[in-house]
């Protein structure tokens, strides 16, 4: 992968990982955790917010190079909420590891990066109960609500979604045929976190599928109170 001179790298790993060698200039970051409820244009606006003064403490403008190892959910949620505060993001998952020698913390200068939301990446929970084609790449026993994850009241899905674990969208190369889909098309795609699913939206875009992650997704969901299948 050829990095651009200008481009700011963002190390996605553990922080142990990262102090035991990144790639020279490297900041450390992961957004794998953070569940933030976004259904009120306040609550879309407070997320601008917070990712302006976060692209401005670390000094971040485009282009963004996130490197791990490996197309891991970690890596792909963390460069949602970049690209999704309007940086340009490119995902580096591997033949970077022989240049991660620098074992100093990065001190970058602060930028004056604004964020505006690409509201095209972004699904709410109205627009996700609402989205013709709506896929969830949990797994089939989530799909079907027979396990949930224990921070969870109770399984199920999204009513009339349609199941495309996250396996699929590790062959690249079939996905579109195996989901009857077409560059062009917009889908919705969600999971449990907003993780997994920031997976499939990534590989989607890459294949010119205008996907939008529900970031919310079941944890969201459930939490709301909405209703669900089964």
């Amino acid at each position: 992968m050829e990095i651009p001179p200008e481009a700011v790298l963002v190390d996605t790993r553990p922080r142990a990982a990262y102090e035991a060698g990144h790639l020279p200039g490297a900041r450390h970051l992961d957004l794998s955790a953070p569940r933030l409820r976004l259904r009120e244009e306040a609550e879309l606006k407070a997320l601008e917010a917070g990712l302006t003064d976060l692209f401005q403490e670390l000094g971040l403008r485009s282009p963004v190079v996130l490197y791990d190892e490996g197309l891991t959910s970690r890596l792909c949620r963390t460069a949602f909420f970049l690209g999704l505060g309007g940086l340009e993001v490119e995902l580096w998952t591997e033949g970077w590891e022989p240049y991660a020698i620098e074992r100093e913390e990065s001190k970058p200068e602060r930028s004056d990066t604004l964020a505006r939301l690409r509201r095209d990446w972004l699904l709410t929970a109205d627009e996700a109960a609402r989205h013709p084609l709506l896929l969830d790449v949990r797994s089939p026993e989530e799909h079907q609500g027979r396990i949930h994850p224990p921070c969870c009241p109770k399984g199920g899905r999204i009513p009339g979604s349609r199941n495309a674990p996250l396996e699929l969208f590790l062959e690249p190369d079939k996905v579109l045929k195996r989901l009857g889909l077409e560059p062009g098309q917009e889908v919705g795609v969600y999971c449990h976190s907003g993780a997994r699913s920031a997976v499939a939206f990534f590989v989607l875009r890459s294949l010119g599928v205008r996907a939008r992650n529900y970031l919310g997704s079941m944890h969201e969901w459930l939490g709301e109170g909405l209703p669900t299948e089964p």
